[in-house]
């Protein structure tokens, strides 16, 4: 047999194999035959030649997702225009795709799973996919940013990661301060470099209804674990992926649902040992949402319909520059719409929430050596940017015997601003 003959020959066989290949792609549940033969579509046309079956789905652990995706709605998305394989860029573009999945970020009551397989739980995305088109200096900040380094949670003040450790208290005893970054339990809610967090949209969960401002002074065992229901929402993505639709910037302004489903926690009581030097307030989570509502009902910014009314800077924001952090340089600072309360003489380094938080301690940040507010989280004084305000100011926070932050012990009050 000639040479010419034979790759004749391996050619055909080549072209059956594709059509096969094509055609079996969807057998997860179901046969999806391609119209078009690969050659005359676009790999978008490819994609769908599986993935527009209703049937298609994978299993992934014990659950069930589905993988339909409805061409008429999509086209009609923000990124209806756009080729599957430009925003899925870690995937082969025909079956197997061996995709890269990264877990965490969408439900924050996923069961704790060492293998990783919630797929409530998991992308396959990043924001480096995002921002090869999203080009503006904002977004291409985002990748730095607290919400996608998560740095303050991974690492402590002086850059070491954040492990727990023992103590040994003046009263003899062993305490145990601070945590472990577990990725594997901590990232089922932190974001990971992951834009499509808060732009894919998903449905918000509650694990458990009410509100935890019901039983906000209440810190009993079974309290708390109520609160800690009632503060633990999870976002589930599946079922948009028919859709695949994106909320931008008008829809997300338009209410803090998005922000509270991470931005809720609860107050567990005094959590102060003075054995190893620990005062304040216990906080467990980001009790944000509540501490607004606390601030509202004292006539402290009950007007603000959106988080994003203040906070302008989401992509590029760092707690160690923002003023409620008691950090420097931030864009979000009170001063912005309070311009003549900037503190002034004495109370230069103190910070606006050091003295107008509710139920939060005063420190001195080490490294900005400001006067900032503070919780105890995990056996450790942490600087906290409390949402929870009073008009009212309790001196006594600073000015008593014994402070640690270098204030008299007694003063005549007086105008602070």
């Amino acid at each position: 047999m000639s040479n010419h003959k034979k790759l004749t020959i391996l050619f055909c066989c080549l072209a059956v194999v594709i059509v096969i290949v094509l055609a079996g792609c969807g057998k997860t549940n179901s046969t999806v035959a391609p119209t078009q033969t690969a050659t005359t579509q676009s790999v978008g046309e490819q994609c769908l030649t599986c993935h527009s079956s209703k049937e298609l789905t994978m299993k992934v652990g014990e659950e069930t997702v589905p993988l339909y995706v409805d061409k008429v709605a999509y086209s009609k998305s923000k990124h209806g225009n756009t080729e599957c394989i430009v925003c899925h860029t870690t995937i082969n573009p025909t079956p197997p795709h061996n995709a890269k999945r990264i877990y965490g970020s969408w439900a924050r009551f996923s069961a704790k799973n060492t293998d990783v397989t919630k797929t409530l739980n998991f992308y396959s995305v990043t924001a480096e996919a995002c921002v090869t088109c999203h080009k503006d200096q904002s977004f291409q900040a985002f990748g730095q940013s607290e919400h996608a380094t998560i740095k303050d949670m991974k690492f402590t003040a002086d850059g070491k990661p954040r492990v727990e450790h023992k103590l040994k208290g003046t009263d003899g005893k062993e305490y145990v301060a601070d945590e472990n970054f577990d990725a594997a339990d901590c990232e089922r809610c932190h974001i990971n470099t992951n834009c499509a967090a808060c732009h894919w949209k998903t449905q918000i969960k509650q694990k458990q209804s009410g509100s935890a401002l019901d039983l906000w002074t209440k810190y009993d065992k079974d309290s708390n674990t109520s609160k800690g229901g009632m503060t633990e929402y999870g976002m589930d993505w599946t079922f948009n992926v028919a859709a695949h639709d994106f909320v931008g910037k008008a829809e997300l302004t338009k209410s803090s649902d998005l922000c509270e489903a991470c931005h809720t926690g609860y107050y567990q009581g005094d959590k102060s040992i003075a054995a190893i030097g620990t005062f304040g307030m216990g906080v467990r989570r980001h009790p944000q949402s509540e501490e607004l509502q606390l601030s509202a009902q004292r006539g402290v910014h009950e007007t603000l319909g959106s988080c994003t009314n203040c906070h302008k800077d989401l992509h590029s924001m760092k707690l160690k520059n923002t003023e409620q952090g008691g950090r420097l340089e931030g864009k979000t600072q009170c001063i912005n719409c309070h311009a003549d309360k900037s503190p002034k003489g004495t109370h230069v380094d103190v910070t606006c929430i050091a003295c107008h938080a509710v139920d939060a301690s005063v420190m001195r940040d080490e490294e900005t050596k400001k006067v900032v507010a503070t919780v105890v989280k995990h056996n450790v004084n942490e600087p906290w940017p409390s949402h929870n305000l009073t008009k009212d100011v309790q001196c006594n926070k600073c000015h008593v015997a014994g402070n640690k932050i270098g204030a008299k012990e007694s003063v005549t009050p007086g105008k602070n601003h």
